[in-house]
């Protein structure tokens, strides 16, 4: 089934800002693996559209009616209020490393990985141990470094970066 894709006008059934021909360039262009099959990219695209409606962004849906959270009124970026129709290249990007971000975790689930090297000792034989990657919450560790969704998204996300909350 062929993605319906967003393209700035508030789509009642849009599914994604891309598509799996964009995901697969997205992939090539960045070394990132992913399904080779294109009814797998479309299920990781549209995953990562809802991941993403999950977000609290700036301002609101210039239609309370359309599907995804994009695109948007009242956004203002760099002391300028943007387009109601306006939908920042950052966002497909975002999308599609999101996308990849979902992937990995698919084939490389969080449980199995392993955390920084606390203790390594060599004499006849390696012996190495592993820091323990806590995760109680049973969800997803916060993003890492390694993760660009989270670097596509900053500007547009209600709140960007390290904030205080009082008691």
């Amino acid at each position: 089934m062929t993605l319906i894709i967003e393209d700035g006008t508030g789509k009642l059934d849009a599914e994604s800002y891309a598509s799996a021909e964009d995901l697969a360039m997205y992939a090539v262009k960045f070394g990132v693996t992913i399904p080779a099959d294109v009814p797998a990219q479309e299920a990781l695209l549209r995953r990562a559209a809802l991941a993403m409606d999950g977000m609290t962004w700036k301002g609101r849906k210039s239609n309370s009616e359309q599907a995804l959270s994009w695109p948007r009124r009242g956004v203002e970026l760099d002391y300028e209020i943007k387009p109601d129709n306006y939908l920042p290249a950052r966002i497909p990007y975002g999308q599609m490393a999101l996308a990849a971000e979902i992937h990995t975790d698919d084939i490389d689930p969080i449980e199995r990985r392993k955390g920084a090297i606390t203790r390594e000792r060599v004499e006849g034989a390696v012996d190495r141990e592993y820091a323990t990657i806590p995760n109680t919450s049973g969800r997803l560790l916060p993003a890492a470094p390694d993760r660009p969704s989270v670097t596509q998204f900053a500007d547009y996300l209600q709140r960007r970066g390290l904030f205080a909350v009082r008691a």
